[in-house]
């Protein structure tokens, strides 16, 4: 049995017009399967969990954003049922990271045939995903760019990736740094002036940003990457730029590091996102769960 989780608000209704296109062929090849469109995160875990304890499912699948997929994520994660992404909308890291196909008929068959690779995830406090968490700036970003009005439109003009960018410029203006301390696997690393920590299980994040270069999912490690020390300007002028140029930055002000358990402590509470989802604020205990989930890459 296969479930598919559709997001209707997902790529200006787009994911409603995959999802049809996908359920054709579904009967085509008369495939055994559920399906729920739209509902809360709550609703979505608490339709897979039920269906997962009926039946054998091989995979649930998300049509939409990263941020459906990082809902089935969370019950999915030490089980044999595969994830799967259709990805709907212009801003979807997930499907940029593993090439993933847009096109319902080629998802189908990749779905049914391909055999699922096991990739490590991320646990942030109590919640998992598979991309990136950020702490700071761009937490504090992601949950503005996800209200505001100017994202809407760019992603009414398929230009969604945009948001985040756009996102770090204004938002860069006006928020304050604060004082952190970073435990890797044991070792400490104090900062007065932290502007933003992304841990990475994958390199990019906010619609293509490459913050984690080294990151990869399935190495069994966590890369930690911290922006600090440097002036408002330095930030915005000189590290902003490289950061949307996608390389490594070997500048003052970013340090990179990998580990395996991670303790985040900050002066006072601090936004936190894992997938682009806001799910908190500090103190943050991240891990990494070496091949904890397995995922369909229905690749082009």
């Amino acid at each position: 049995m296969y479930l598919f989780i559709v997001n209707p608000s997902s790529g200006n209704r787009q994911a409603v017009s995959l999802w049809k296109k996908v359920e054709k062929v579904l009967k085509e090849k008369k495939v055994y399967y559920d399906v729920l469109i739209g509902g809360s995160e709550a609703a979505v875990r608490d339709f897979v969990w039920n269906r997962l304890k009926e039946e054998k499912v091989r995979a649930v699948a998300a049509i939409g954003g990263s941020g459906t997929l990082n809902a089935i994520l969370q019950d999915l994660v030490h089980t044999d049922t595969a994830a799967a992404l259709l990805p709907a909308g212009s801003e979807n890291d997930a499907a940029r990271i593993f090439g993933l196909t847009n096109n319902p008929h080629l998802f189908v068959e990749k779905l049914l045939k391909e055999k699922p690779t096991k990739l490590d995830v991320l646990k942030v406090n109590n919640s998992f995903g598979l991309t990136v968490s950020g702490i700071g700036l761009d937490a504090f970003i992601a949950g503005r760019s996800s209200k505001a009005v100017l994202r809407k439109i760019l992603k009414r003009a398929g230009a969604g990736g945009l948001s985040f960018r756009l996102g770090a410029l204004l938002s860069s203006f006006y928020f304050k740094p604060f004082k952190s301390i970073v435990t890797i696997d044991g070792d400490k690393y104090v900062s007065d002036r932290t502007w933003m920590i992304a841990c990475g299980n994958t390199s990019l994040y906010g619609g293509g940003l490459v913050i984690c270069p080294y990151a990869h999912p399935i190495d069994g490690i966590a890369d930690v990457t911290l922006i600090h020390s440097v002036k408002r300007s330095r930030l915005l002028f000189g590290l902003f730029p490289l950061l949307i140029r996608g390389e490594p930055i070997f500048r003052t002000g970013v340090t990179y590091k990998k580990g395996k358990n991670i303790m985040i402590e900050t002066n006072h509470p601090v936004q936190v996102m894992i997938d682009g989802e806001q799910i908190g604020m500090t103190p943050a205990v991240i891990a990494i769960y070496e091949k904890a989930v397995n995922m369909i890459i229905t690749a082009r």
